[in-house]
């Protein structure tokens, strides 16, 4: 039974605020340990204060990287590499690291504007994008399916949470390791998004609305080089919080190779009672 949690990081990205564990705590108690610090920590705080999802640091696999972060169901998530690129480069201004639901080896920036750069899972692109059978463009990025809906933006936050629903079930992906529906407004100059992720937790899977979502940001970049065929640089993409993340992608020899940036505040840092 773990009580306490001896290094605890709160990292607020712009929304989707992550709680980041230091601890080398032991795969199968990830679940356990995550949601007690969800409960303790979000009790009588408000929602845009509250933590929506838990990492763990891990030592790396491969020796090239500076560290390693795990998602409790294994799944990736942008957000989540721009928190550790905000923990781990603060002398160090750039690395590469590994992150859940991807092989690759990701490289971490830090700009002169102290912006976190993340490398996002490069997406090989062969043919036409796949769609679901309502027509909507799929991104199949590593560790998190995404798919895209460019209408029904204004609809109130129930409908669309019950429509992402029926697009998973419509499509039979009720078993992958993480779905985002995302709706998404364009205006002139910057995209809105409304991120709907279905994951699993614990034995269940379920859905959340995301206050921000670096995937699906990233998602909108690779959506628009694909039908503007070229390269997107700093794409601004507001997230439901009303901060903004931004997204750089370039086709290079039909490989897609996207950069999540933003900043990133450490809102919390020291240890944590479990009881």
């Amino acid at each position: 039974m773990i009580n306490k949690i001896k290094k605890l990081y709160i990292c607020y990205p712009g929304g989707n605020i992550n709680a980041i564990v230091e601890d080398p705590v032991p795969k199968r108690d990830y679940d356990l340990v995550a949601q007690k610090i969800i409960n303790i920590y979000n009790k009588n705080k408000s929602s845009d204060k509250q933590i929506e999802q838990v990492a763990f640091i891990e030592k790396p696999k491969n020796k090239k990287a500076l560290s390693r972060l795990s998602l409790v169901g294994e799944e990736f998530s942008g957000n989540a590499v721009l928190c550790l690129g905000a923990l781990k480069l603060k002398s160090n201004k750039e690395d590469l690291f590994e992150i859940s639901g991807t092989n690759e080896l990701l490289r971490i920036f830090v700009d002169e504007k102290d912006f976190i750069n993340g490398q996002m899972p490069k997406l090989r692109l062969i043919g036409q994008l796949n769609k679901t059978k309502e027509q909507y463009p799929i991104i199949p990025l590593q560790g998190i399916t995404q798919i895209l809906i460019l209408n029904n933006f204004q609809k109130n936050n129930n409908w669309q949470k019950n429509e992402a629903l029926r697009i998973i079930k419509n499509n039979g992906l009720e078993k992958e390791l993480a779905v985002a529906i995302v709706f998404i407004k364009k205006e002139r100059k910057f995209m809105k998004i409304k991120p709907y992720v279905y994951f699993k937790k614990g034995l269940k899977y379920e859905i959340v609305e995301e206050t921000a979502c670096g995937s699906a940001t990233t998602a909108v970049g690779i959506y628009q080089l694909i039908i503007k065929n070229r390269s997107i640089n700093k794409l601004k993409v507001i997230q439901p919080s009303g901060n903004s993340l931004y997204i750089s992608v370039k086709n290079v020899n039909n490989q897609i190779q996207p950069y999540l940036i933003g900043k990133v505040k450490i809102i919390y840092q020291e240890s944590f009672n479990l009881v």
